[in-house]
């Protein structure tokens, strides 16, 4: 068992111009409330401090050592700090150590029990030192030693596995705050040994500064994310480490001499820095509401942490963080057929005086459903007035819906100057477009005066009176900028464009200029100064790494900002981007100034180049996010718009929530959830509350204070009460959960007393139901409103029906199928993609008296009959189950690989219904076996079985099939793998690419 601890909480314009700072990325890159006890570093020590530099058992060099005993006691002199130096392992004493705040091992892998190194009370003395808050210091080397010792290899973040030739190469510094590389460039060119690390340190430690390692360096084999400056807190203690120090000129190097004292003064305590900001695990996501929300897609934090909301269904919602009540500020009211035709509601943003003025600006279709419109309104506490409107802009033309495209965005972003940047897109635009006098495809930029008007500011696209021009714009070519931000320190206008062919688009503008497409498609300059993208001085379509689709928010980090759970200064200036489809979040990093270096094979980069492309969140699981943006309090702000098609019981879409993201570091704040047995129903209503999943890790003792009615008293401190309302109207429930460092976490919870929550019910679809592309899929709508019973009829027009069936992205509603039954016409040939296909029903009733109206909804699964095999719902079974490899010769590319002996694979849900047979197209790559189908369980009933050979008979592709026997309704169905006669010492079975499913489905004319 490995001895391994965890790391401790021990811390804290017309013609383009050359000017133009344009970067585009393709699509396809190779990868991708409260507060808390802020990690508090150990005091620093009284100056002077001391050092231990220890070499002993050094496998360096004699030279090397020598140099690095050299420079530290240098570093000591000039800095104040004393320094003693020994190769003798004795010094590993309890009473030795204590007269030292940090330990450098110089080259040494001094850990091993053999020869010089350790021994057990060594060892033992080593722990105990950083275990009572010592620092240590690790060069190179130290990397190298102790691989019987977990506990060691966790102190230096990572063991050697090999090293490379030495050889030039660049690091990517990303670190601009810690000591140790705040001095240093962007790219450091250095000639060193680089190491491969047995296993990558990258997440389980914060990574200061990484490898380019498409510089060209022969023998890495980390992928792009390569460590080689790291820090951590660790059991106690703090650990700092660099792969540099290879040889004895690097003590020689002012920057790396800078480096290194950096790292000496934070291990021994002297100066301050976090070394959590990219650790897996440093950020804790609270969800502020995840409930009531249908297609959220841009929000605005207010100074006083408000949280507003747009919805592209036409509410603007406001979360209070005090109070934990959502309220719907405003209702465009957009009707079904509004909604089904038009981009609805897509832009929101504060006037910079938001919170004297309370202006807010709203980027919407307006009444006539045809037009776009950019208006301010005026806010008065959680509501806005319709009547408060003043039109600055209104776009013509109507937006396309059609399958073909993805969903037209937009979006509105204010710069330091008081200008707003309104990026307009149209997706309907050919990708030759780009007229100068169309207010669409462009992002425009104007300034709003107080009477609701706006002036054009100088330096636009276009200068006022230039014929056959329109001086708003300020960025031409972009068809679908979802969505454009502004660096709040530099001002720099950066967007992201998803074209309708699927590429995305990362622009930094610094200048108006022509900054999409016709000007600037894959690399060629059409128009525009040098619109190839540029990383790191070469022309490189990939990058380096992966990046997000869309384009979220700059940090903008103020020290004297109280907020102690407020991102660190790692993330100032970096531009976080987040994929919906891949549900990742990365930041993007810039040079901050020219470089050239002495390699003849980097070219120089320039001020405003990408750095770097790095994760972050990585351990938060997200459906679909759709906006992000940083508070005033430096948390962040997170939209989740939930997955592609569904839909909670009360109208919102399933896993949609509003997020605020807080760094806690090596804290944790206490987490705070309610849940009831109901949350509607006539007065008087008896409602029973639970706490279940509030608290802190570890049974950490809290307290629980709940307000059920909202006027701000305590009605119970029981983790698990209940409450009776006895007057009708829509209350608040709020739990506020308290930890013993008086950390706080709040959740909230509406209750509706005098409504009940209608109920939907979709007939003739089955959930589950396999169609063929081309059917057309009839359907009828059920709707029961206990209020108003069986005397008044269900207002049909009140059901709204939305569909991703037969086509891609997200829900669309359904055009010319309002009401109680329509049909959904399915597309054939590559636009229906195989996969789960989602639809969802939702009413909304009229209310009662004292008491609002409430929405209820429904949603289904449907599926074509031919489905990949790696887009299974899950996977497991006695080996891990199977994986979703990449093969050329797949029919979408990929094929479930790694198939052993009682791997499966599961879809959810499957409504067999009357089909027939299942056809499974495989490769016999290994030693073959058969594939079963079951319903509920990997061993539950046998629907059918079929055999697959093994490679001796060749390796051709086969597509073997077999009965199936209906179970009776809608099933989680289980394809198992399965051979008696397979061991860990034989290969894998074979590879399974797609299914077919044979017969009549959900579709007029079934699946085949």
């Amino acid at each position: 068992m490995s001895s391994r601890p965890l790391p401790s909480a021990s811390g804290p314009r017309a013609l383009p111009p050359a000017s133009i700072a344009l970067m585009v990325l393709s699509a396809l890159l190779a990868l991708i409330a409260g507060s808390v006890v802020a990690a508090s570093f150990p005091r620093a020590p009284a100056a002077p401090f001391r050092v231990l530099v220890y070499s002993g058992s050094a496998l360096a060099p004699q030279d090397v050592v020598r140099a690095g005993v050299d420079a530290v006691r240098e570093l000591g002199a000039r800095n104040g700090f004393g320094v003693e130096a020994s190769d003798d392992p004795g010094v590993f004493a309890d009473a030795e150590l204590a007269r030292f705040h940090a330990v450098v091992f110089n080259n040494t892998s001094a850990a091993r029990e053999e020869g010089s190194g350790l021994g057990g009370a060594g060892r033992a003395a080593l722990r105990k030192y950083i275990r009572a808050g010592g620092g240590w210091v690790g060069l190179h080397d130290a990397s190298a030693g102790a691989r019987d010792w977990d506990w060691y290899e966790g102190l230096v973040g990572a063991v050697l596995d090999r090293g490379t030739p030495v050889q030039t190469g660049r690091i990517k510094v990303l670190d601009h705050a810690h000591p140790s590389t705040v001095a240093l460039p962007d790219l450091w060119e250095r000639t060193e040994e680089w190491y491969n690390w047995r296993t990558n340190p990258a997440g389980t430690v914060h990574t200061l500064a990484q490898i380019r390692v498409r510089d060209g360096i022969t023998g890495l084999d980390e992928g792009v994310d390569h460590p080689w400056s790291w820090c951590q807190h660790y059991d106690g203690g703090r650990s700092w480490f660099t792969a540099g120090g290879h040889a004895s000129s690097s003590f020689q190097e002012d920057d790396f001499l800078d480096h290194l004292l950096g790292g000496i003064e934070w291990a021994a305590g002297a100066k301050p820095g976090d070394c959590t900001g990219t650790r897996t695990g440093s950020f804790q996501r609270t969800p502020l509401t995840t409930s009531g929300l249908t297609d959220p897609v841009d929000m605005a934090v207010a100074p006083d942490r408000r949280v507003f909301v747009a919805q592209r269904t036409g509410e603007l919602k406001v979360v209070d963080q005090r109070t934990m009540k959502v309220s719907t500020a405003l209702d465009l009211a957009y009707t079904p057929d509004t909604a089904a035709r038009s981009d609805g509601l897509i832009g929101l943003a504060l006037d910079p005086g938001f919170g004297e003025n309370n202006w807010l600006y709203l980027l919407r279709t307006d009444t006539s459903g045809r037009r776009l419109a950019l208006s301010r309104f005026t806010a008065d506490g959680d509501t806005v007035d319709p009547a408060s409107e003043k039109r600055l802009l209104t776009l013509p033309g109507r937006r396309s819906t059609s399958s073909g495209h993805p969903r037209s965005s937009g979006s509105l972003a204010f710069d330091r100057a008081g200008h707003l940047y309104a990026a307009t897109g149209d997706v309907t635009l050919p990708l030759t477009s780009g007229a100068p006098n169309d207010l669409r495809g462009a992002i425009l930029r104007i300034t709003p005066q107080d009477d609701g008007g706006y002036t054009v500011p100088e330096g636009n696209l276009f200068g006022p009176g230039t014929a056959g021009t329109r001086p708003e714009i300020y960025a031409l070519g972009m068809p679908n900028p979802y969505r454009a931000t502004v660096d709040p320190v530099t001002g720099t206008l950066l967007a992201a464009d998803n074209g309708a062919d699927g590429a995305v688009g990362h622009f930094r503008i610094t200048e108006a200029g022509q900054a999409g497409r016709p000007y600037c498609t894959a690399g060629a300059t059409r128009g525009a100064a040098d619109c190839a993208p540029r990383v790191n001085g070469a022309r490189d379509g990939a990058g380096e790494g992966g990046g997000g689709g869309t384009s979220g928010a700059v940090y903008a980090y103020e020290p004297g900002n109280l907020y102690r759970t407020k991102f660190p200064e790692y993330f100032a200036g970096k531009w976080l981007t987040y994929d919906p489809a891949g549900r990742r979040f990365t930041t993007l990093s810039f040079q901050r100034e020219d470089q050239s270096f002495s390699d003849p094979r980097f070219g120089p980069v320039e001020s405003g180049e990408l750095q770097s492309v790095n994760g972050v969140f990585e351990d938060m699981e997200w459906n679909r996010p759709t906006a992000a943006v940083f508070g005033p309090d430096g948390a962040l702000y997170v939209i989740d718009a939930g997955l592609a098609g569904g839909t909670g019981q009360d109208g919102g879409n399933e896993g949609a929530g509003v997020f605020r993201i807080d760094h806690v570091g090596d804290g944790r704040l206490p987490g705070a959830a309610v849940t009831t047995d109901r949350d509607n129903g006539s007065a008087p209503l008896t409602v029973a509350f639970t706490g279940a999943g509030s608290g802190l890790p570890r049974d950490v003792p809290v307290t629980y204070a709940w307000d059920f009615d909202g006027d701000g008293g305590t009605e119970s401190t029981d983790a698990n009460p209940s409450y009776t309302y006895r007057t009708e109207g829509q209350f608040t429930a709020r739990l506020t959960v308290t930890g013993p460092e008086g950390t706080t976490a709040m959740a909230g919870q509406e209750i509706t007393v005098g409504n009940s929550r209608p109920r939907v019910t979709v007939h003739r679809l089955p959930d589950g139901g396999l169609f063929r592309p081309g059917d057309t899929l009839a359907f009828t709508v059920e709707v029961t409103d206990d209020e108003d019973g069986d005397r008044t009829p269900v207002d049909c027009s009140r059901v709204l029906v939305r569909s991703a069936v037969g086509h891609p992205g997200p829900l669309r509603p359904l055009k010319n199928s309002p009401g109680c039954r329509g049909s959904i016409v399915t597309e054939t040939g590559d636009a229906s993609l195989p996969g789960p296909h989602r639809i969802t029903v939702q009413y909304t009733d009229g209310g009662a008296p004292d008491a609002p109206e409430l929405t209820g909804s429904t949603s289904l699964t449907l599926r074509t009959g031919f489905q990949e095999a790696e887009q299974f719902a899950s996977t497991g079974g006695a080996h891990d189950g199977a994986v979703a490899g990449s093969r050329a010769e797949a029919s979408a590319g990929r094929s479930l690989t790694e198939i052993e002996a009682g791997d499966w694979v599961a879809f959810d849900p499957v409504h067999l219904g009357s089909l027939r047979s299942v056809t499974v197209g495989a490769t016999p790559c290994g030693i073959g076996g058969t594939i079963e189908f079951r319903a509920g369980s990997p061993d539950g009933p046998l629907l059918g079985s079929l055999p697959v050979p093994g490679a001796e008979g060749g390796d051709e592709a086969v597509s073997p099939s077999t009965a199936l026997r209906s179970p009776g309704g809608g099933v989680r169905l289980y394809v198992v793998f399965t051979n008696s006669a397979w061991s860990s010492e034989k290969p894998d079975l074979f590879t399974v690419d797609w299914l077919r499913f044979h017969g009549p489905g959900a579709g007029q004319a079934g699946a085949r």
